[in-house]
C-alpha cells in the first residue's frame, strides 16, 4: 500500500512540473536567442509530435499581400501564395511559378513562361496575365515600395507568356520577382486567391489555412497538416501568449522591435534573413567628417559582430559592404579591407583637425530602442578612441527634421533594400536617401552599371567605401520559432518561411531570348529616366 502510494505521488510530481514548462536537461534554451545561423532540429528522442498546427495573425492588417506590412501575418502568404521567384538563405533567385526566362541583349526586355498545370485554389488556371496583374499591383504597393520603378511595362503576350520592359537593363531582374501571384480581379481583394499549398477557409466560423486540392507541385507541402487554425491576436504580447499557451505553432518575430516582447518558453529556433541595412550616415559638407579620410576610417572602428551580439541579440550579419554577406554580389576579399582595425582609424584620425572642444552629434530617433542603444554604443567607441562624440535622441519628426537640413555630423539609417541591393536612392539628385550631401552622378552611373551587370559591383562598393558616402553596420534578420516536434526542418527564405522551390535553381529556367520568341527583338522606346520617386522598400 505505502509502495503504490509513492508511486501516486512521483506521479502527481511529473505532472506537476510539466504543466509548469519544466524542461528536459541539454534542451536548447529559449532565453538566449543569439545565434546567427540556422539552428539545427534537435529533437529530444521521444518527444510526442503535436496534434495540430496553428499561426497567429493581427487582424488590423489582413491578409493582402501587397497592403500587408505586419511581419506576424506574413508567414501565412509562404502557404497560400507562390512567386515566380523566391529569393533563397542565400539571397539567390530560384524559380517557382516560372518555367523558363530570357533577357534581351539590351536587357531591357525580359521574357518569362509561366509553369504549365498550375491552378489556383479555386480550379482556375494560373496565366501570364494573372503575373502581370500581380506585379502591376505590387508596383507602387504598401509592402514592395517602388521596387519596380525602373519597370515600363508589364505584358501578357498570351496565357503563358509575360513580357517585362524596362528604362534601365537589369542582369537580375529575377531577385525582384519574389512577389506573391494571385488571380486577376482578386488582388485588391481582403484575401486573393493564391496557387499554394493551401487555401482561406472558416471551420466552424472560425479563419483557417485547408490544404488545397488543386495544388500543382510533387513536393510534400512545408507542413503536414490538413488544417492550419489561425488565431487572432490584437498585439506581440497576444501572439507570444498564443504561442506559448494557444494553438499557435510557429510565429516569425523581430525580437529586436520596439514593441517585441520576451518568449519564456521551450522551442526551436531559425534565423531568417532580411535585406535590412542598418548603416552609419555621415554629413559630408561640413564639421569634422568633411575630411574624407577620417569618416572612411570609421568602418575599421566599428566592431560589427559585438554590436549584433549585444545590442541585437545576435539576429543580425556583420556587412562591411551595402550587400547582405550571404549574397554572391558580396567581394569577401574587398569587405577586409574595411573591416575593424582601430589601429587603422587611429592613424587617420592623428592626420586629422578638429577643434579644441568639440563634441560630435550622433542624431537617432526616439522610436526604436535598439538603434539608440547602438547610437549609445557608437557614440562611445569614438570618444574612447579619441574623437568625442555624443548620442542624441529626438523624437521621429525632429529627427527627420534634423536630418534634412544637415544638424548632425552622424545619424544610425535603417532600410530595407530590394532584393538587387541597389543604392540609387543615396546618390541620384532627390533619393529618398541621400542625405548628408552625398548626391553624385558618377556614383549614380555605378548604381546603373551595377544593376545591368553585376560584375560593376565591385566599383560601386569599392565607391562607397573609399568615398565613406556611408558606412554599413550589418543586415537584419528575424527569429522563427516552432514548438517542438511541428515541423520536421525548415530553411527560411527571404520573406518566405516556408521556403520550397522544388529543388529547381535559375540556370533550370534560364534560356536565350532567341528561344522564347519568333518575332524580331524590339526595344522599349527610349523615354529617359522616370519621374517616379523610387523608395526602396
Amino acid at each position: 500500500m505505502k509502495r503504490l502510494l509513492c508511486l501516486l505521488l512521483c506521479l502527481l510530481l511529473c505532472l506537476a512540473l510539466s504543466a509548469c514548462g519544466w524542461t528536459t536537461p541539454g534542451a536548447e534554451s529559449s532565453t538566449e536567442p543569439a545565434e546567427t545561423e540556422s539552428h539545427p532540429n534537435n529533437l529530444n528522442p521521444g518527444t510526442p509530435k503535436p496534434k495540430g498546427f496553428g499561426l497567429a495573425y493581427v487582424p488590423e492588417y489582413g491578409f493582402n499581400p501587397y497592403s500587408c506590412t505586419c511581419l506576424t501575418n506574413r508567414p501565412v502568404f509562404s502557404l497560400v501564395y507562390e512567386s515566380l521567384f523566391v529569393l533563397s538563405n542565400s539571397f539567390q533567385p530560384e524559380p517557382v511559378l516560372c518555367e523558363r526566362f530570357a533577357v534581351s541583349e539590351t536587357g531591357r526586355s525580359c521574357l518569362i513562361t509561366v509553369c504549365d498545370g498550375v491552378c489556383f485554389s479555386d480550379g482556375s488556371p494560373l496565366t501570364a496575365r494573372d503575373a502581370a496583374a500581380s506585379l502591376e499591383a505590387a508596383r507602387g504597393s504598401d509592402y514592395y515600395g517602388t521596387r519596380f520603378s525602373k519597370v515600363q511595362s508589364f505584358t501578357a503576350k498570351d496565357d503563358r507568356t509575360l513580357e517585362i520592359t524596362l528604362y534601365k537593363a537589369y542582369e537580375n531582374l529575377p531577385l525582384l520577382l519574389d512577389v506573391p501571384i494571385v488571380k486577376a480581379g482578386t488582388e485588391g481583394d481582403a484575401r486573393p486567391l493564391g496557387s499554394g499549398p493551401y487555401a482561406f477557409s472558416e471551420a466552424d466560423g472560425t479563419l483557417c489555412l485547408r490544404r488545397s486540392q488543386s495544388w500543382w507541385q510533387d513536393e510534400r507541402a512545408p507542413v503536414e497538416y490538413d488544417t492550419i487554425l489561425l488565431s487572432a491576436c490584437k498585439d506581440p504580447t497576444a501572439v507570444r501568449d498564443s504561442f506559448e499557451f494557444g494553438s499557435t505553432a510557429l510565429v516569425c518575430a523581430d525580437l529586436n522591435a520596439p514593441n517585441a516582447v520576451g518568449y519564456r518558453c521551450d522551442y526551436e529556433l531559425w534565423d531568417s534573413p532580411t535585406t535590412t541595412m542598418l548603416y552609419l550616415g555621415f554629413n559630408t559638407t561640413g564639421g569634422v567628417f568633411y575630411q574624407r579620410e577620417l569618416r572612411a576610417a570609421v568602418t575599421h572602428l566599428i566592431d560589427r559582430d559585438a554590436l549584433i551580439a549585444s545590442v541585437y541579440k545576435g539576429f543580425g550579419q556583420a556587412a562591411c559592404l551595402p550587400c547582405a554577406p550571404a549574397s554572391p554580389l558580396y567581394d569577401e576579399e574587398l569587405a577586409q579591407s574595411y573591416g575593424y582595425d582601430p589601429a587603422a582609424f587611429t592613424q587617420a584620425l592623428n592626420a586629422s583637425t578638429f577643434a579644441e572642444g568639440f563634441v560630435g552629434s550622433l542624431i537617432v530617433s526616439a522610436a526604436d530602442p535598439a538603434r539608440v542603444e547602438l547610437a549609445r554604443r557608437i557614440a562611445e567607441t569614438l570618444t574612447e578612441a579619441g574623437l568625442p562624440f555624443e548620442a542624441r535622441t529626438f523624437d521621429d519628426q525632429s529627427y527627420r527634421y534634423r536630418l534634412n537640413s544637415g544638424q548632425y555630423d552622424l545619424f544610425i539609417g535603417e532600410v530595407r533594400l530590394s532584393g538587387t541591393f541597389d543604392l540609387t536612392e543615396f546618390f541620384k539628385a532627390y533619393g529618398s536617401l541621400c542625405f548628408g550631401g552625398i548626391r553624385s552622378p558618377g556614383m549614380e552611373q555605378l548604381c546603373y552599371d551595377s544593376l545591368e551587370n553585376s560584375g560593376n559591383c565591385y566599383d560601386l562598393y569599392r565607391g562607397v567605401m573609399e568615398n565613406a558616402y556611408f558606412c554599413p553596420l550589418f543586415f537584419r534578420s528575424n527569429a522563427v520559432m516552432a514548438n517542438r516536434g511541428v515541423i520536421g526542418s525548415l530553411q527560411p527564405a527571404v520573406d518566405y518561411v516556408f521556403h520550397l522551390a522544388g529543388g529547381r535553381t535559375l540556370a533550370d529556367a534560364s534560356v536565350s531570348y532567341e528561344e522564347m520568341t519568333d518575332q524580331p527583338e524590339t526595344n522599349p522606346e527610349e523615354t529617359g529616366e522616370t519621374t517616379e520617386t523610387e523608395v526602396l522598400p
